[in-house]
């Protein structure tokens, strides 16, 4: 007789169990909801993060100020990089400013005082050029007026 009754706990336990996992499914679904609600939110973060990455990066390299440090500094470049790197910065430049050749444009005197320094220290004027974002022809010019 215990075994009958044992099992009919059993039987009505297992009832129970059943009918309460019918409730506990929702708040499943609401957690999932939560989970999803919050991978959309943080996709649309990285996006929109991706977007001003991508804007900064496009400003950065559109400024002909900017110069980005590499391990060339104490190597002699390839001369068909110079040509490249000063094709490149002639475009940035002209793009920037709406002019056919930067020439037209001032010298900043920072930049004036930068190429009198480097030419001091022994670098040549191709490589005055590509650290100081100016053509040979302006290094030249800055050099032979002396900073005037």
């Amino acid at each position: 007789m215990k075994l009958l009754d044992l099992s009919i706990i059993l039987m009505i336990v297992g009832i129970l169990l059943i009918i309460v996992s019918f409730f506990f499914k929702n708040s499943s679904k609401k957690v999932e909801q939560d989970v999803e609600e919050l991978s959309i939110s943080i996709f649309q973060e990285t996006n929109n993060l991706k977007r001003r990455l991508k804007i900064v990066e496009e400003e950065l390299l559109l400024e002909p100020e900017f110069q980005v440090k590499s391990a060339q500094n104490n190597a002699i470049p390839n001369p068909k990089v110079q040509q490249v790197m000063q094709a490149v910065q002639l475009a940035a430049q002209a793009s920037k400013t709406g002019q056919a050749a930067p020439k037209t444009k001032p010298i900043h005197q920072i930049i004036v005082s930068q190429v009198l320094e480097l030419n001091k220290q022994g670098l040549s004027v191709a490589d005055i050029s590509i650290r100081s974002n100016l053509t040979e022809e302006q290094v030249c010019q800055v050099i032979a007026n002396g900073g005037r």
